[in-house]
């Protein structure tokens, strides 16, 4: 599987420029220290009171209603991903966020930032990791939330929603229906319609997680920027965040971003190849967490002036499946294959590691933003793994 637009690449100088592969050296064998907290929360809460690690989010925000949503997560050397790169493999665990994953850093700023300013509802209009942020920071904050679903939404999502105190809609039959309908439920409850991705308070949010990279590996002696993040990529929330926090951290022009998606769900690598906006006839992927049909108009413009330290890369559901299953039996940590995606980039897609980390200069590691992702459980990610033949 190739980089998107990988023949019509200019040469670029920095850290992917240099053609060779680097030796297959053994990993430096390094230990993270995370200092020891009553909670996840309280270190969170910590970072309010120093002024680290939250980037450009309104600090008064932040203090309100018992400090930001999200938890501080851990960084991790993962010696199996390491060896197989030849260079040091960090993992970023979001998948520990309290509602499952990296969504919560941003939908968790959006919606505490809308009730400080008088929204009086939370309305959300995604069935997936999106609308369980909205639900739990809507209990949280003690904050009426609505979530529109589409029909196809699995019953144990709806009650997982349920649970966290959401009022269930479901309308329609895919999820621009759902979100017409969010939208109207909105107007009339004068409330916050939190859109999945496309929310520039969603990306202050997710930009934190740069700013706890850079603490953690500063904490460990790496003083450069990493040689490359690695994240999946669906409608470009997340990556917009990861942009703007290397931008905040100093590190944009030094530090690529591969973009990892699925085939069948790549409407980011799509978008690039094509030099301007392309919506998919339909998502065909596994990874149903990266199934946005066109990325948000503003993140394709930043990835396209940004060409050659956005990477967009593509793998096959397979190869997606395949890295859950090793992160599960490596970390013990249950991941989507939205997730997985990005993982395949180290663990290896359809022709080997991803070619974007190939020739990387300098010392820095490699960080794999692992984003999580409520939906999937044991008995999924068998069924998935028993779809590719995968024991």
């Amino acid at each position: 599987v190739a980089p998107a637009a990988a023949s019509a690449s200019p040469t670029v100088k920095g850290p992917l420029a240099a053609p060779s592969r680097p030796s297959r050296t053994p990993a430096r064998a390094r230990t993270l220290t995370i200092p020891r907290v009553s909670s996840p929360e309280a270190d969170t809460m910590a970072q309010v009171e120093r002024g680290d690690e939250l980037g450009t989010m309104d600090r008064a925000v932040a203090r309100s209603r018992g400090g930001p949503l999200h938890v501080r997560t851990p960084l991790i050397i993962s010696k199996p991903m390491s060896e197989v790169l030849g260079r040091d493999v960090y993992l970023k665990l979001d998948a520990l966020q309290p509602s499952g994953s990296f969504k919560l850093r941003g939908i968790g700023y959006t919606c505490q930032k809308a009730i400080a300013e008088g929204a009086n509802a939370l309305v959300s209009s995604s069935g997936g990791n999106a609308g369980l942020a909205t639900a739990y920071a809507g209990q949280r904050l003690g904050a009426p939330t609505t979530v529109v679903v589409p029909e196809t939404t699995p019953e144990f999502i709806r009650d997982r929603l349920r649970s966290l105190g959401a009022t269930v809609v479901v309308h329609g039959s895919q999820w621009s229906e759902a979100h017409a309908h969010a939208v109207a439920l909105n107007d009339d409850v004068r409330g916050k319609l939190v859109h999945p991705y496309d929310d520039v308070d969603t990306w202050t949010g997710h930009a934190t997680v740069v700013h706890e990279i850079k603490t953690d590996l500063e904490a460990v002696g790496c003083a450069t920027p990493p040689a490359a993040i690695v994240t999946c990529v669906g409608g470009g929330g997340l990556l917009a965040g990861i942009l703007q926090g290397l931008d905040e951290v100093g590190w944009a022009s030094r530090c690529p971003v591969i973009a990892a998606e699925t085939i069948g769900a790549d409407c980011l690598a799509t978008s690039v190849d094509a030099g301007s906006l392309q919506t998919l006839p339909a998502i065909t992927s596994v990874a149903k967490s990266l199934g946005a049909a066109s990325p948000s108009p503003r993140v394709l413009k930043l990835a396209l002036s940004r060409y050659g330290l956005v990477r967009p890369w593509r793998t096959s559901d397979e190869f997606a499946v395949r890295a859950c299953v090793k992160m599960a039996d490596d970390h013990r940590v249950l991941v989507e294959p939205a997730c997985g995606a990005a993982l395949s980039a180290v663990y290896g897609g359809p022709n080997g590691t991803c070619e974007a980390l190939d020739g990387m200069e300098g010392d820095g590691p490699v960080v794999v933003e692992v984003c999580g992702g409520a939906i999937v459980d044991r008995g999924t990610l068998a069924a998935y793994a028993a779809q590719f033949g995968i024991e």
